[in-house]
């Protein structure tokens, strides 16, 4: 697996931004979702969903809800 530092956005290619990394590691962190895997949200498949994106600007909780 890559780490998160040296790690690509999946639709542009580029370096992903520290917050992008906080946020995935913080949903990781959590219970799974349904059948979302870890490695799905580590590599980026969730990052414009809500999954990854409730962990942006302090929105996330670990309150499941």
């Amino acid at each position: 697996m890559i780490p998160l530092r040296s790690a690509v956005d999946i639709s542009t290619g580029e370096l992903i931004d520290r917050d992008m990394r906080r946020a995935r590691l913080l949903a990781a962190r959590r219970k799974p979702i349904g059948s979302i895997p870890r490695r799905g949200i580590l590599s980026g498949h969730w990052d414009g969903g809500n999954v990854v994106g409730a962990f942006r600007g302090g929105r996330g909780s670990f309150i499941a809800g």
